[in-house]
C-alpha cells in the first residue's frame, strides 16, 4: 500500500491486569488505526499468570527441564492474544491473531532465556494488509527443533522491539506509567524527574527496570529508537542513542467533565467505557428518558437526570449525544456548543441536517464537534478520507448500514424479510422502526456526512434511494444475470468526479471479485478511490453497542489528547437534577 505506516504496540502485564482490561487495549489499537497506521499488537500474559504457570509446572514435575517449563509458561501469552482478538472483533476492529510458530518467530539459546533470530515478515505484512491489525503473543518463540522457548522475564519487550526492527516499524511500549522516570513515581518520596529522552546506556543504569535490559541492549545494537508511555499517551519517553534529557513531570490536569445524553444500546456502551477511564474523566450527568427502566449496565442514582437540555447546557468539558433523531438531540447539541462544551455524537441524521449550523456554533464558541461514529460504527471511514495528504478522494462506495446488511444476509439464507428484521431488532442492530435503515435513509445521511467531511455540500434529499421492497429486491437479484454466486447488498455511492456530487443508495448484486462482496452480517466497509487511481478499503463491524461506542469513545480520547482541561476554568454547574 502506498505510504503504509506500521506501529508495533506492546502491552505488558501491568496494563493487562485481567480480561476486563482488554477493552482498554482495544481503545489504544483503534486510536492508531484511526490515525492510519497498521498495528502489530504484542501482548504479555495477564498479570500474575506467568508466576502461576511456573508454579503449576513445579507442581506437575518438580525440577522440570527448561523446555517443559517454557511450553507450559507460553500458554499465558497465547491465551491473552486470543482473548484480545475476540474483544477486537466485538468492538468491530478486524484483526488477525498469529502464533509465533506460524510467523516463523525463531529464537536461539536457553529455552527460558532465548533471543529471537528469525521472522517471516512477508506473512506478517500480508496479514496487516488484509485486516490492518495483527496480534502476536510476546515472550514466546520457537527453538531449532520447533519447540516453544521463552525470551526471559519481561521478554515481551524484546518481542516487540525485534518485530519492529524486522518490519522497520515504529515501536511503542505501553506501560502503566506515562513515561520513564528516575524511579517509580508511585512510591513514597521525592517526586522523580521524567525522561524526555533516555540514552540506552542511561536507561540500563536505572535501578527500576521498567524495560527488559536484554531488549534495550538489542535496540542499542541496531540503533533502533523506541518509545515508552501509557494508554492514550501523548508525550512518550524516547529511548535512543540521543543524549538523555530530564524534566520535571507536568502538572496533572483535573478530570475532564462529561455529560452523557441518552442511554440506549450505544449510550450504555459509552458509559461502560467512560467508567474505566479512572480519574481522566468525571461523568457529571447521564440523561435518561425513563430512569425506572431496567438496564444491563447500572448508573449511580446521583448521576441520573431527566433534564436533557439542562445537562447539555451545564458547561461541562464534553457532551456526548447518544439520543438520536434531530429534535431534542439537535436542541441539546446546540445548547452544549453555546455553553462552550465540546460535543461528540454518532448522530448522522443530525449532522446531515444541521452541519453548517452546528459547525458555525462550534467555531463561534471555540469548541469542537466530533462525529466519527456517525459513519461506519467501529470502522474508521471518515478518518480514511484524510489518510493520504496531498491526494483527493474521487469516489466513495460502501456498505454503510450494518442493519440492512445483516437483514440481506438473512434473506439470502431463506429467512423472510419480516423475520430477518425482527432478528436484527432482537440483536440490537435495528430500531423499533427499522425503516430508516432498510429504506436507505441512514446510508443517505452517511453519504451526506462523508461529503461534508470532504468539504462538499450534499443534502439528504439529493441522494437517490431504493426502498426496501420485494420488487426492488427481485430487481437487484435479477441484476446478477443468473449468477449463483452473487449477493445483494445495499450500496451507497458518492461520485465526486463531476462538477456536482452524485449520490445514491441502491440494492445491488455483487460478484465475488467485488471488494464489497465478502462483508457479512452487521459489518460495514467502504472503498475510497483516490485521484491517483489508488483503491483503499476499510472494513469492520458497523452496528451494535460495542462498535459504535468504541468510535464514540475514540473521539473522547482524542479530545483528552488535544484539549487538556484548564485547571483554572470555573466548575460546571451541577448537571444532574431531580427526576
Amino acid at each position: 500500500m502506498p505510504g503504509e505506516r506500521v506501529i508495533v504496540l506492546k502491552f505488558g502485564g501491568s496494563v493487562l491486569a485481567d480480561e476486563t482490561a482488554l477493552s482498554d487495549v482495544v481503545h489504544e489499537i483503534y486510536r492508531w488505526r484511526r490515525e492510519g497506521f497498521q498495528v502489530v499488537a504484542v501482548v504479555s500474559a495477564f498479570y500474575g499468570t506467568t508466576d502461576r504457570l511456573i508454579a503449576h509446572a513445579a507442581d506437575l514435575c518438580p525440577g522440570a527441564d527448561r523446555e517443559t517449563v517454557a511450553a507450559i509458561v507460553s500458554i499465558g501469552e497465547c491465551e491473552s492474544a486470543a482473548a484480545l482478538g475476540a474483544v477486537l472483533d466485538r468492538a468491530g476492529t478486524p484483526a488477525t491473531v498469529l502464533m509465533p510458530g506460524a510467523i516463523g518467530l525463531h529464537a536461539d539459546g536457553p529455552a527460558d532465556d532465548a533471543c529471537p533470530v528469525g521472522l517471516n515478515t512477508d506473512l506478517v505484512r500480508t496479514a496487516l494488509r488484509r485486516t490492518g491489525v495483527v496480534v502476536i503473543p510476546g515472550f514466546v518463540g520457537h527453538g531449532h527443533a520447533a519447540q516453544p522457548v521463552v525470551l526471559g522475564r519481561g521478554g515481551s519487550d524484546l518481542t516487540a522491539i525485534y518485530i519492529a526492527a524486522q518490519l522497520q516499524a515504529r515501536c511503542r511500549l505501553v506501560k502503566d506509567v506515562d513515561a520513564l522516570y528516575e524511579h517509580d513515581p508511585k512510591k513514597p518520596g521525592p517526586t522523580p524527574r521524567r525522561f524526555v529522552t533516555a540514552n540506552y546506556d542511561d536507561e540500563l543504569k536505572l535501578d527500576a527496570k521498567a524495560i527488559q535490559p536484554k531488549a534495550v541492549r538489542f535496540a542499542r545494537s541496531l540503533g533502533l529508537p523506541f518509545e515508552l508511555t501509557g494508554l492514550n499517551g501523548t508525550d512518550p519517553t524516547v529511548i535512543s542513542n540521543d543524549p538523555t534529557v530530564l524534566a520535571d513531570p507536568p502538572k496533572k490536569p483535573r478530570p475532564l467533565r462529561v455529560a452523557l445524553l441518552g442511554f440506549g444500546a450505544v449510550g450504555a456502551g459509552v458509559y461502560h467505557h467512560l467508567a474505566r477511564l479512572g480519574d481522566a474523566v468525571e461523568v457529571t450527568a447521564v440523561a435518561l428518558r425513563d430512569p425506572a427502566k431496567p438496564r444491563d449496565i447500572p448508573v449511580p442514582d446521583h448521576l441520573v437526570t431527566t433534564d436533557t437540555l439542562g445537562a447539555a447546557a451545564s458547561g461541562v468539558d464534553i457532551v456526548i449525544e447518544a439520543i438520536g433523531g434531530t429534535g431534542i438531540a439537535g436542541d441539546a447539541v446546540e445548547a452544549a456548543l453555546r455553553a462552550g462544551s465540546h460535543v461528540v455524537t454518532a448522530n448522522k441524521a443530525l449532522l446531515a441536517e444541521r452541519w453548517d449550523r452546528l459547525h458555525e456554533l462550534a467555531e463561534a464558541h471555540g469548541v469542537s464537534i466530533l462525529g466519527s461514529a456517525s459513519v461506519g460504527g467501529g470502522v474508521p471511514m471518515l478518518e480514511a478520507l484524510a489518510s493520504r495528504p496531498g491526494h483527493t478522494p474521487r469516489s466513495v462506495r460502501g456498505v454503510l448500514n450494518g442493519t440492512t446488511n445483516f437483514v440481506l444476509d438473512q434473506i439470502a439464507e431463506g429467512v423472510t424479510p419480516k423475520d430477518a428484521i425482527t432478528d436484527a431488532q432482537q440483536r440490537g442492530y435495528a430500531e423499533a422502526d427499522p425503516s430508516g435503515d432498510i429504506d436507505g435513509h441512514d446510508a443517505a445521511n452517511k453519504l451526506c456526512v462523508i461529503a461534508r467531511t470532504l468539504g462538499v455540500a450534499l443534502a439528504p434529499d439529493a441522494v437517490v434511494r431504493d426502498d426496501f421492497t420485494e420488487a426492488n429486491l427481485r430487481a437487484a437479484s435479477a441484476g446478477a444475470g443468473g449468477s449463483d454466486k452473487a449477493v445483494v447488498r445495499q450500496i451507497g455511492t458518492l461520485d465526486l468526479a463531476g462538477d456536482t456530487p452524485a449520490a445514491r443508495v441502491r440494492l445491488t448484486a455483487l460478484e465475488p471479485a467485488d471488494p464489497l462482496f465478502d462483508i457479512p452480517g452487521e459489518r460495514n466497509a467502504c472503498v475510497v478511490e483516490w485521484d491517483d487511481g489508488f483503491l483503499q478499503t476499510v472494513r469492520g463491524r458497523g452496528a451494535g453497542r460495542w462498535p459504535t461506542s468504541e468510535s464514540v469513545l475514540a473521539d473522547v480520547l482524542e479530545l483528552l489528547r488535544r484539549h487538556a482541561p484548564n485547571p483554572d476554568r470555573a466548575p460546571a454547574r451541577s448537571a444532574a437534577h431531580a427526576r
